[in-house]
Order: C-alpha cells, then structure tokens, then sequence
C-alpha cells in the first residue's frame, strides 16, 4: 500500500512507530524511578506477599530516608513522628496515586493497603539491571 501524503502517520514506518513506544515506555519507567520515595516502596513491596498498610509503609519509608533500622520508630519516640506523617500524607495523596495509575502496586484507599504486582517486580529488575550496566549506582537518583 503506498502513503497518503495528506495522511503524515501512513509516512511513519512501523518500526519508528514500535521505537516511539518504547521510548516512551522507558521514559515512564524513569519517571516512576526517579523519586527515592517510589523506589522504596517498590522494593518494600517486592518482599512482600501481602498487602501491607500504609503505616507500615510510611515507617519503613521514613526510618530508610533517616539510615535507621526497623524498629527505631518506637526508640526515637516523638522525633520522627511529625515525618513519619508528612511520609505517610505524600505515600497516599502523590506516590502511591502514580503509582497506581502506573498499574505497578495495587491500592486499596479504604482499608489504607498497598500491594505489589508484577509490573513493579519487572521495573524494579530494570532499575537493577541498568544499575549493574552503570556499575551499581542504582540509589543514587534523587
């Protein structure tokens, strides 16, 4: 079939076409992997095979931001409760929400659960794999 000049798609071949796509799949991914916060929650996710409650992700978020082990919540008292809910207010209105409508986690707004699904597991391997082509950095994106 020969283009139709008045038709500038018909002039477009089919592997620009599947390029363009891909370009802006990878564009995406980026995007979801750019924020420190996403990425932490998506390798919480990954260990996990139940859904977990937004709590518990806003700690784990929180105590990985501070360099503070599990359980350091409860023996710091008072002092990261004020970020623990700043966290836990930007996991529900902004990173969770992209997320979501990335289909990489699933959310359940109601009972306040976050779940991985396979979608996130393959973006988290593509966050790996280009980490080990550029030698290991994979955390150092802000």
């Amino acid at each position: 079939m020969l283009p139709v000049i008045s038709d500038p798609e018909s002039l477009t071949s089919v592997s620009a076409t599947a390029s363009a796509a891909s370009a802006d799949e990878t564009g995406r991914a980026f995007d979801l992997l750019a924020d420190r916060r996403r990425r932490a929650v998506l390798e919480y996710l990954d260990d996990r095979d139940e859904p977990v409650s937004l709590i518990d992700l806003a700690d784990h978020v929180t105590l990985e931001e501070q360099g503070l082990a599990r359980g350091a919540i409860a023996d710091c008292g008072d002092a990261l409760l004020g970020t623990r809910r700043r966290v836990r207010i930007s996991l529900r209105h902004h990173h969770v929400p992209k997320l979501a409508a990335a289909d990489v986690v699933e959310s359940d707004l109601e009972a306040n659960t976050v779940s991985a699904r396979d979608s996130g597991a393959d973006l988290l391997a593509r966050l790996e794999a280009t980490a080990e082509e550029r030698g290991g950095c994979k955390h150092h994106v802000q």
